[in-house]
């Protein structure tokens, strides 16, 4: 690598260069031989898996994991700990007797579109809340809840005033596949009536939270309390075809403690967009070749690269 090169972007031949924290890294496209394992295979097919889904629930994935200070570290972990999770399940499945067809976490094989596996989105020490999916017809996500009051609602989970709820959603709108955000800052200080007291009702006739704060981002379709849950979609509406709760807290050095999240799948929203891992590793295995990056990282100083 000669030093002209530094500060470069763009693709040259087989190489591409782009800056990261003040160095130009390049990327090597190689094309090597196909795995000739099912092992090999497999990995390969998990490793994609998780990319695809890091690169998609990054603006949640990046900050969520408690023990970890940046968004690298963030990424890193995301991606040992999902591919950990996945290579367990599949195992375990290989060593029951009962193989990978039935292990139905992944994108079709004739098509590119990203489809969700159960991603672990968060780990951290606050109380998980436990979120599940109705597979009936409207396919919207749900939370349990003793009733339909603020202290219902902040008992029911182990909240504090001050916590950060986000709520995560992968919803289905004709055949694409978004991913949702909404978040509830539990701090009500407002003088709308926002600072009413904790029997005050979760929500109003149209759905929208007593608790005003700046920092909230209720983008809700609907959040509806029904017999004993809330039922929520977030943004424009769609299926929901996976969903999860992240907790946030501030700790008294300043840092983020966070709950433990792991999506839930509603697989009977996806229709056909997902095919079982044994088809996906048999397809892989099959592939002649397969694109593969490796980086150099350049420290952009006289004489010293790596």
């Amino acid at each position: 690598m000669t030093k002209d090169m530094y500060g470069a972007i763009g693709r040259v031949g087989n190489r591409t260069y782009y800056q990261r924290g003040g160095k130009t890294i390049a990327r090597t496209i190689t094309t090597p031989k196909n795995p000739k394992t099912e092992e090999q295979s497999m990995q390969r097919v998990l490793l994609k898996a998780v990319n695809k889904s890091y690169s998609k629930l990054k603006e949640i994935c990046n900050h969520s994991f408690e023990d970890y200070d940046n968004a690298f570290e963030c990424m890193n972990e995301f991606k040992r700990v999902n591919l950990k999770y996945l290579r367990e399940h599949a195992t375990t499945l290989l060593e029951s007797g009962q193989g990978l067809d039935g292990f139905y976490q992944f994108a079709p094989i004739d098509s590119k579109k990203w489809t969700p596996f159960a991603a672990i989105i968060s780990e951290g020490y606050l109380p998980e809340v436990t979120v599940g999916v109705s597979a009936e017809e409207g396919h919207v996500a749900y939370v349990n809840s003793p009733g339909p009051t603020y202290v219902d609602f902040v008992t029911s989970w182990n909240l504090q005033r001050g916590d950060l709820v986000t709520f995560v959603t992968v919803q289905k709108r004709e055949a694409n596949y978004e991913v949702e955000v909404a978040r509830l800052v539990l701090d009500p200080v407002n003088a709308d009536g926002s600072g009413a007291p904790m029997t005050t009702e979760i929500v109003d006739g149209q759905g929208n939270f007593p608790c005003s704060n700046r920092k909230n981002e209720l983008n809700f379709s609907t959040f509806a309390f029904a017999d004993d849950r809330f039922n929520f979609v977030l943004n424009r509406g769609g299926d929901v075809v996976a969903a999860g709760i992240i907790v946030s807290r501030e700790g008294g050095s300043g840092n983020w403690l966070r709950s433990n999240c792991q999506l839930v799948l509603n697989e009977a929203a996806f229709g056909s967009d997902l095919c079982s891992l044994a088809k996906a590793v048999a397809y892989s295995y099959k592939a002649p070749e397969i694109d593969m990056e490796s980086e150099l990282y350049l420290n952009n100083a006289d004489g010293d690269r790596h």
